[in-house]
């Protein structure tokens, strides 16, 4: 071996230490220039190809190095690389056929093994792979003991987070979730290596999802970051850009988890991939419904409809185009999946109250409520007691029977302790709606804290309506029915396109949406400014809107 191939291997093997990606494949490529294949070096590149976001070249040459090892006759190293491939293939690509044959081939290899770790990594593989939660269950159960028994803490870590998602799946969410707060802390504690960090949190936002705990997912991504920080900015969650929405999402970058999600949405079909975690188009969804992008939400959903991520923002989009009864309907199958006694059914309790008021049916929105408040009262998390509040207070408000105060106090304060800011907006904008009538002034100052609220996180459809509220109070919503702060964002970009001499079709084009939502958006626009005309709608984006840099 060169000096040069030799200082090549031990930058590559370095840099692969301290996660400077690009640096290590560089590196290593370089190094197997040179005479020979190395099954280290090969399982190293791999390694490196698979954090710059070429999970195909890192397949390929992990596999070389799987063969390389068997030449070695090194079982255990080639059984290791067998399921990774395995579930790569799964996670990655959604191809069964070639995870079940990667499986195989591990389970042959390891068949007459000494008991050691590698056998806590074949039944880590099989909880991943099992379709039903219960075998999951006792395949994660398996791994950890041979985690703790090998004192194997990357396989440890890695099964109490997949022995925790079998437990949500199974409904028991709280010790589910505790199995995550544990796998977390040990992975951001510097007990594992990247890799297993990275899974870790992936399997987090799938287990945040599912139990409808974006507080949960919101405190560890900010634990994600600083541990990101403290490696040198480490680009630990580009292979997943859902995870990386929702670490920008926890340090308050908005427009940043908005794009991640963007990306992801457009870049998986090019690459022929699914999503590792939760689907970045029904994330997406939810926030165009809160900006009021129907359209474009509608679109997003279009072939995720069965997902289960999928349920909130397609019952959202129900309700806000004025059609409770399908969205009682989707609601009402998901809940049959979960059950309705256990914490899964909580964040859909809530929408379901929401759904009930709309149909006006106060019955079954009290009914949905009290369902809500019966799980706050067990060892449920604090967020679960706050939903129940503000589920009694909009039922107590649809009645007018003067009660809503209190539970809508309450909810106001639950939300703002625990950092979930459009969901206190919510409460305190029912609370507002609940004073109205006795409280002028403080129905106005509530109002006002939740417009502000709701246009901070891009809620236009609710800032609208916090607008509406506190003109009917007297109050001038925003800055007058031609002022540039009655549109939203999204509005702002097409006026601003309109004046360049647009059409509806050029406008498409350019912001990469459909020629009947920009229809859609020139209506809303031309409705907000009072303008007659296309014509007088640029002419007022001529004299007030500032240049695009």
């Amino acid at each position: 071996m060169s000096t040069v191939e030799g200082d090549a291997r031990s930058v590559g093997l370095e840099a692969l230490r301290c996660g400077e990606w690009t640096l290590a494949r560089d590196s290593l490529k370089a190094a197997l220039e040179g005479d020979g294949e190395s099954p280290e070096l090969l399982d190293g590149l791999g390694r490196a190809l698979w954090w710059t976001g070429d999970a195909e070249g890192a397949v390929g040459w992990r596999e070389r190095a799987y063969a390389g090892y068997r030449k070695l006759g090194d079982a255990q190293r080639a059984a290791r690389l067998a399921l990774w491939i395995s579930s790569e293939y799964s996670a990655a690509w959604g191809n069964a056929s070639a995870a079940s044959g990667w499986l195989a081939r591990a389970e042959r290899l390891l068949a007459d093994s000494d008991p050691g770790p590698e056998l806590g990594w074949l039944e880590l593989v099989r909880a991943e792979r099992a379709i039903d939660a219960a075998d999951s269950l006792a395949h994660a159960e398996a791994a950890l003991e041979h985690g703790l028994r090998f004192a194997d803490s990357e396989l440890e870590l890695c099964a109490l987070a997949e022995l925790g998602l079998a437990e949500i799946s199974l409904g028991r969410v709280d010790e589910g979730l505790n199995r995550f707060d544990e796998a977390m802390a040990g992975a951001t504690g510097d007990e594992a290596e990247f890799e297993t960090v990275a899974s870790v949190s992936c399997k987090l936002v799938v287990a945040c999802e599912l139990a409808g705990d974006e507080q949960r997912t919101a405190q560890w991504m900010r634990v994600v970051d600083a541990f990101t920080r403290k490696h040198g900015e480490l680009p630990l969650l580009g292979f997943c850009r859902t995870c990386c929405a929702d670490a920008f999402a926890a340090v308050g970058d908005l427009d940043g988890a908005e794009q991640a999600l963007k990306d992801s949405v457009r870049e998986l079909p090019l690459a022929g991939q699914r999503s590792r975690c939760v689907h970045p188009a029904p994330r997406l969804a939810r926030i165009r419904v809160l900006q009021g992008r129907l359209e474009e939400a509608e679109e997003l959903l279009a072939g995720h409809e069965d997902l289960p991520e999928s349920t909130q923002a397609a019952v959202a989009l129900r309700l806000a185009r004025g059609e409770p009864q399908v969205a009682g309907a989707i609601l009402e199958r998901r809940l049959e999946d979960v059950g309705i006694d256990n914490l899964l059914a909580a964040p859909l309790l809530s929408q379901l109250v929401e759904v009930r008021i709309a149909e006006g049916d106060l019955d079954g929105a009290d009914e949905s409520a009290q369902r809500l408040l019966r799980l706050a009262g067990g060892a449920s998390p604090e967020r679960v007691g706050a939903a129940a509040d503000l589920a009694r207070g909009r039922v107590a408000l649809a009645r007018g029977d003067g009660d809503a105060h209190e539970p809508l106090q309450r909810a106001v304060k639950r939300f703002s302790q625990l950092r979930l800011p459009l969901d206190a907006a919510r409460s305190r904008f029912e609370l507002a709606r609940a004073t109205a009538d006795g409280a002028r002034e403080v129905a106005i100052d509530l109002a006002k804290g939740a417009r502000a609220q709701f246009e901070e996180l891009g809620a236009e459809r609710e800032a609208d309506a916090a607008a509406a509220l506190l003109r009917e109070l007297g109050v001038k919503g925003r800055s007058g029915p031609r002022a540039q702060d009655d549109l939203t964002k999204r509005e702002r970009e097409v006026l601003g396109l309109l004046a360049e001499g647009l059409s509806n079709s050029e406008i498409a084009a350019r912001l990469f949406i459909s020629p009947k939502t920009a229809e859609h958006h020139v209506g809303r626009i031309l409705g907000k400014l009072g303008a007659r005309s296309r014509t007088e709608a640029a002419a007022y984006a001529l004299r007030h809107l500032a240049p695009t840099p």
